[in-house]
């Protein structure tokens, strides 16, 4: 494992999880805490109430009658999915500004947290909410590098845009010491995030084993990077899409052994599932 907190040292000023997820994962770890405990501190940011009763009543959860309030949407999505809406309704505030750079990071967080968990729950491997958590956070590093040193990051953009043949993880070493994966998984670290996300973000580049990585870690990484490089190839969050990627052989489809035909299936069904669920989770 990483040295996370040297790693923190050296990025500077770290992003505070926004407060409304710090109260909500509290009360959701208590188990005396009540339904209408954590609708009220939910309800503390009308952003994100609001945003998840959208996600509620879109076409993901299939839903027959429309829900109109947070306890009703509570006891329905279940914790465990409770958990996942509010860091993902929240984590727009981690961002300091919000113009057209910020709202690509965005989009490619929130289309490879769908992709994830679409993946996840289609091959049957993995928990799908655990895919979901991984796929959001993945941009985190890159989030908190365009916060830190906004014209860097730019630079870095612009590089990677005018030289296509090059890999962002490549470029990056020009222009700072540490990977986004690592910062990223670092901010993790630092807001108490369970182990398991930590490390898997961490890895999700290259879906690596160096030192000690379990299963569980390697194979969320994996979802994580097949997540991630499917949104590259559609365009989400990109400024052209990837149609020349081979998925097969990129970390996650290597690792989970996926042939041309799933790929091809995964695909398809993913951009059902994204074009039903994007616009919920707009920021």
């Amino acid at each position: 494992m990483l040295d996370y907190n040297a790693i923190a040292g050296d990025i500077g000023d770290l992003p505070s999880m926004p407060i409304v997820a710090i109260k909500s994962m509290e009360l959701l770890q208590d188990p005396d805490a009540s339904i209408k405990e954590l609708a009220d501190t939910i309800a503390m940011d009308p952003a994100v109430s609001a945003r998840i009763l959208k996600i509620t009543n879109s076409s993901v959860y299939g839903l027959v009658r429309k829900i109109t309030t947070l306890q009703n949407a509570l006891v329905i999505l279940g914790e465990r999915t409770v958990r996942s809406l509010v860091l993902a309704s929240s984590m727009c505030s981690v961002n300091k500004q919000f113009g057209l750079l910020e709202k690509l990071l965005w989009e490619e967080s929130v289309g490879s947290a769908i992709a994830a968990r679409y993946i996840s729950k289609s091959l049957g491997k993995g928990d799908c909410e655990e895919a979901f958590l991984s796929g959001l956070f993945s941009n985190l590093g890159k989030v908190v590098r365009n916060n830190n040193s906004p014209e860097q990051y730019q630079e870095l953009v612009e590089a990677q845009y005018n030289e296509v043949s090059s890999k962002y993880i490549d470029l990056e070493q020009s222009y700072f010491t540490h990977p986004y994966n690592h910062v990223g998984a670092a901010v993790l670290h630092s807001w108490g995030i369970a182990d398991l996300l930590v490390e898997a973000v961490c890895r999700h580049i290259e879906v690596e084993s160096r030192g000690e990585a379990d299963a569980d870690v390697l194979l969320l990484a994996a979802l994580t990077n097949l997540g991630v490089n499917m949104c590259h190839k559609r365009g989400i969050g990109t400024r052209v899409p990837d149609e020349d990627m081979d998925m097969t052989q990129t970390p996650g489809g290597a690792y989970l052994e996926l042939d041309q035909e799933k790929i091809d299936q995964l695909l398809e069904g993913f951009d059902e599932v994204y074009s039903e669920s994007r616009e919920a989770f707009n920021a």
